[in-house]
């Protein structure tokens, strides 16, 4: 809803992929029609082994690609978050920073209701 009513008033618009894992934090940047713009990750950065998963590498490149949105002339940025890693809030303060204006976040972790099979009953 919120989505249409913003295409309808011709403002720049993207939506921001923030995939993160315990190794690294992926950033895809694309239009609402999964057009990608640029994407990046940490080990762009030339940061290697287990820097690439401090919260403070997430928010340095969030912060890089910001800046590059805010030069493009984009104003509004829509936010999907997936996965459980060091850098969930420091991204999107990272973004926060440059000066874009986030209008929603939508977190899309997958969460099992139903855990794992147990294991056979052992017989003797």
């Amino acid at each position: 809803m919120l989505v249409k009513s913003i295409l309808n008033l011709n403002i720049i618009l993207v939506k921001v992929n923030i995939s993160l894992s315990s190794n690294n934090t992926i950033i895809c940047v694309s239009t609402l029609n999964d057009k990608v713009l640029f994407c990046s990750s940490n080990g762009s950065l030339k940061v290697k082994g287990a820097k690439r998963s401090t919260s403070y590498a997430s928010q340095r490149i969030s912060n890089i690609l910001g800046k590059k949105l805010h030069f493009l002339g984009y104003k509004y940025i829509y936010i999907v978050i997936k996965g459980f890693g060091n850098g969930r809030y420091t991204s999107i303060k990272g973004f926060d920073s440059t000066g874009l204006i986030t209008l929603n976040i939508l977190d899309k972790t997958f969460i099992p209701f139903n855990g794992c099979k147990v294991s056979k009953k052992r017989r003797i």
